[in-house]
């Protein structure tokens, strides 16, 4: 049997190396390079809000149905399609618990980062955005989120309002856009 040279062994570790640091890019990439943001839910107030999610990408797009319940401690997430439940998770300000698992291809953390960086109070935002990241707000019908001096993601109210009304939150750097179509849900006051 022939042995193998150590070149040949360094070589194909190089090649294992080369791989796992391309998918790692992969995976920077497609999230981004934002962290998942660390907000209380409690800076958002309690509400049951409603959201038609459409998104556009590479030509392609998909509507989605979701309602958020934001009570002090959590915010669930439920996405539907055609009345049925596809997946749930809650997040509590730190970390993101699936409690029924999303189709492939969807992302927990993507989607409550496009949730919070669209809903969240602008001072909370702030605080919650890691090196590198800064935002923007003109006039309360327009937010600029900037990495590295860069417009990385534009946000357009149309009503100027987050929880209401129509929202387009058009992500640059990963080019696709996400329109919300929202409304709070109507409680039942005795």
């Amino acid at each position: 049997m022939k042995r193998k040279s150590p070149v040949h062994w360094r070589n194909a570790v190089l090649i294992v190396l080369a791989a796992f640091s391309l998918t790692a890019c992969a995976s920077f990439w497609l999230s981004g390079g934002l962290p998942l943001l660390k907000i209380a839910p409690e800076t958002l107030g309690t509400r049951t809000v409603e959201h038609r999610s459409t998104i556009i990408w590479r030509g392609e797009q998909k509507t989605l149905e979701m309602v958020l319940d934001i009570h002090a401690d959590t915010v669930t997430v439920i996405g539907m399609a055609f009345g049925a439940r596809l997946f749930s998770f809650d997040y509590d300000g730190n970390k993101i618990t699936e409690t029924q698992p999303l189709p492939s291809g969807l992302s927990a953390t993507r989607i409550m980062n496009d949730l919070l960086l669209t809903v969240a109070p602008l001072d909370a935002l702030r605080v919650a955005l890691p090196t590198g990241w800064a935002v923007y707000e003109k006039e309360k019908e327009l937010r600029q989120v900037y990495f590295d001096e860069a417009l990385n993601i534009s946000i357009h109210y149309a009503e100027g309002l987050p929880w209401r009304g129509r929202v387009v939150l058009d992500n640059h750097a990963l080019r696709y856009q996400l329109t919300l179509d929202s409304r709070e849900a109507e409680t039942d006051v005795p």
